[in-house]
């Protein structure tokens, strides 16, 4: 593809290069070096502009018909050779093209392009993928040449790309006339006419005697309003530096130059952000006759610096400190702590089931709580310390000055009722959330940030398990703790495949006919070195990893397995098995849960589908399609550790289920608390008001299960029925219990 443009002329005032380069191309143009190094300065002054691009300058020979390359220093000798010469014409090339017909020419991709057919294994033998090519016509209409910019890979000019061929050629034909015309003026009218800086120069005193366009457009004031004039009148008078310059300027040798940036005054009043580059010219006799400056406006970079600056230090959501800027307090305020030897407290504060309120509400929603949680924070600590955003839900804290743990136990606490106020989000007047935050003290808990932050994240990984919405300080036990989970989330990928899972059942008992209606299926991990693991140490770590899916297949696998075991044996019962909330990303979940139990040949009926109550406030159609399909399938649906997370009557009432299971927690002590008790009695009405059969979990003793049945609990689960079991075991239990059971 190629495309043959005009395009306007960019804006004098719209440099694209740098300043800097600028500067020396001028030097060199005014020192009467040959015209070959200047346009080779002006090749690489357009290269240092667009990386990666190979740019070069062909003149029209002296009879007019072919092209020469002139300055073309990175380009591999052996193409320059081949090229130098060739003839212009239309289909010659790009170049050859653009100065037969005088207008841009762009080949995006040389290897297809007709223009190239005759040279294309030339140009990939050098690396050279796409050639743009800018014709040089002088200012009565003729061509005196070609700029041309290389690619290694196919590409096409963005707006800018073409605005900077412009410009190049415009400079190319300046110098090219320059030379041509042999004027040895400091400025010609040529070369100031051209330059997209501002251009003045002053004589000896600082007296300005010249400014080209460039100047004009930029500060506001015309030529007749400036000459005659110095500096002063548009720098900023109480500019401390102005004096420097004069100064710096006076004992500048020749071909030397300066920079420096310097507050401007336009005509209008408006004052902007200036980049000076300075240089004298001198007699024989070492005098300055001429001091040359050029001015670039600077202003919109500077403000660009400043917003990437903000970007690389705050979090553009909250406002707050981001977690670079974290970093650099943290480590300044323990390099005082150490000179002042004073403590240093490290806080971080995880937002508990922040995950579920994203995928219920929405991100926006999400983003809107994060931000008044935010400035709540920004609100709450005190002047001296800092609050900061290190990603997602996790906010950080650096409290100075304060080491006894009586004092940042009352902070903390402070802390999470300050999260936990209710707020409003969208549709939502009445939100409620909680937090989880970890403790690590300056220098007990460790010297460097590394040790410091890394002991508050195994803090606050301790108290959301201990059941989140609460605090904890680093101990050397989690120290010890963290590296045995970094240890089991590398054995934990080979724990299927070597058979180290197995399956506990513990059964479940109706109240009212005393007969075994179900059983549990439990996981347990026994791992070659250390024994059974504790399903609450490593089922979190398969969430985390993507492990839980290949571990929840496996478990339906094997517990439908047992099923057909204990169906050959007249011992059928429903098995229940968990589903993690960590498996509902999986949007296929249900139909291969369905193809499971069918591949199985079991009867409907014989799985149970337990889920958490976090799993209801997702996407509700998508929850209630998935349930849906399960009960359709026969599969029956229990609600698990109900009362413990966030549901309400509105999702209960929204989403099928067949059970509802009261979590032991607030079976666990009952008898003794009337509030318990209360919660219990509501639960069980609730779950019967809906159709649901009621289970509660964790009964130990024998006044849990005569208080649960005077309070109408349908079925009961727990160690005073018996402890989860191996399958040897659970199936001689089954079998004992149905004797026993016959026999009275």
């Amino acid at each position: 593809m190629s495309n043959d443009q005009s395009h306007p002329q960019p804006a004098l005032y719209q440099p694209s290069l740098s300043i800097g380069r600028y500067n020396l191309f001028l030097e060199m143009l005014l020192s009467n070096r040959p015209l070959k190094s200047l346009l080779e300065e002006l090749v690489l002054l357009i290269q240092e502009r667009q990386p990666g691009c190979i740019a070069s300058i062909m003149l029209v020979t002296d009879d007019g018909k072919h092209l020469s390359a002139t300055a073309a220093p990175d380009l591999p000798d052996f193409f320059r050779d081949a090229v130098n010469g060739i003839e212009i014409g239309v289909g010659v090339g790009s170049c050859g093209t653009a100065a037969a017909g005088r207008h841009l020419v762009i080949v995006e991709n040389i290897q297809t392009h007709p223009y190239w057919v005759n040279q294309k294994e030339l140009a990939a033998q050098a690396g050279l993928a796409a050639c743009w090519s800018q014709p040089i016509v002088n200012s009565s209409g003729k061509v005196l040449g070609v700029f041309g910019l290389y690619y290694s890979k196919p590409k096409h000019p963005t707006g800018q790309d073409l605005l900077l061929i412009h410009e190049a050629a415009r400079l190319a034909q300046a110098s090219i006339e320059f030379r041509q015309a042999q004027n040895q003026c400091v400025l010609s009218n040529t070369i100031t006419n051209h330059l997209p800086v501002g251009l003045l120069i002053t004589d000896r005193n600082f007296t300005i005697i010249e400014v080209n366009p460039a100047f004009s457009q930029i500060t506001g004031y015309a030529a007749d309003q400036v000459l005659g004039r110095t500096p002063a009148m548009f720098v900023n008078r109480n500019e401390p530096g102005l004096q420097q310059y004069s100064d710096i300027v006076l004992r500048l040798p020749q071909g030397k130059t300066w920079s420096g940036e310097v507050l401007i005054s336009r005509r209008n009043g408006e004052r902007f952000t200036a980049e000076m580059s300075f240089s004298v010219l001198r007699n024989e006799h070492n005098e300055i006759e001429r001091c040359v400056a050029l001015v670039s406006d600077i202003s919109e970079r500077k403000q660009s610096e400043e917003t990437i600056q903000y970007q690389a230090s705050y979090d553009l959501l909250t406002g707050l400190p981001n977690r670079n800027l974290f970093y650099q307090r943290l480590n300044w305020t323990l390099e005082r702590a150490r000179r002042q030897n004073k403590g240093v407290a490290v806080l971080l504060l995880d937002l508990d089931y922040f995950k579920e309120i994203n995928d219920t509400l929405g991100h926006d929603a999400g983003d809107e709580l994060l931000v008044k949680i935010g400035t709540r924070l920004q609100q709450f600590v005190g002047r001296n310390d800092t609050v900061a955003r290190l990603g997602g839900d996790e906010f950080g804290f650096i409290i100075h000055g304060i080491s006894d743990r009586a004092e940042l136990d009352s902070l903390a606490e402070r802390l999470l009722n300050t999260v936990g106020r209710s707020l409003s989000v969208r549709q939502i007047r009445d939100l409620r959330i909680s937090g989880s935050i970890g403790i690590s003290l300056f220098p007990s808990d460790g010297s460097t940030l590394e040790h410091l932050l890394k002991a508050a994240e195994q803090a606050a990984y301790t108290a959301k398990s201990e059941g989140r919405n609460q605090h904890a300080f680093f101990t050397r036990t989690m120290h010890e703790e963290a590296e045995i989970r970094a240890l089991l989330h590398q054995d934990l990928r080979h724990a299927i495949r070597n058979n180290q899972l197995l399956l506990h059942y513990q059964p479940v008992r109706d109240v009212k006919s005393g007969k075994i209606t179900s059983a549990e299926a439990l996981i347990r991990w026994n791992h070659p070195e250390r024994g059974y693991i504790r399903p609450d140490i490593f089922i979190p770590l398969a969430e985390k990893t993507g492990a839980i899916r290949e571990i929840g297949e496996w478990v339906r696998r094997e517990a439908l397995a047992m099923g057909g075991r204990l169906l050959e044996q007249n011992l059928a019962i429903p098995i229940a098995v968990n589903v993690s909330t960590a498996e509902f990303y999986d949007h296929s979940l249900a139909q291969h849960i369905v193809e499971q139990v069918e591949s199985s040949g079991l009867p409907k009926g014989s799985l149970v589908v337990e889920i958490t109550e976090s799993v209801l406030i997702r996407s509700q159609q998508e929850t209630r399609s998935f349930l849906q399909a399960l009960q359709a399938a026969g599969i029956r649906i229990a609600l698990d550790d109900f009362g413990t997370g966030y549901s309400s009557l509105s999702y209960l009432a929204a989403f099928p289920a067949d059970k509802l299971k009261i979590d032991r927690s607030f079976i666990h002590g009952m008898h003794a608390d009337a509030r318990k008790q209360t919660l219990v009695d509501t639960i069980i009405n609730m779950g019967h008001n809906l159709g649901m059969r009621v289970i509660a979990e964790g009964v130990e003793t024998q006044e849990d299960e005569a208080l649960l049945i005077s309070r109408g609990c349908d079925q009961i689960q727990g160690y005073f029925l018996s402890r989860p079991l191996p399958e040897d075991e659970f199936v001689r239990f089954l079998q004992n219990y149905i004797s026993t059971a016959s026999q009275s």
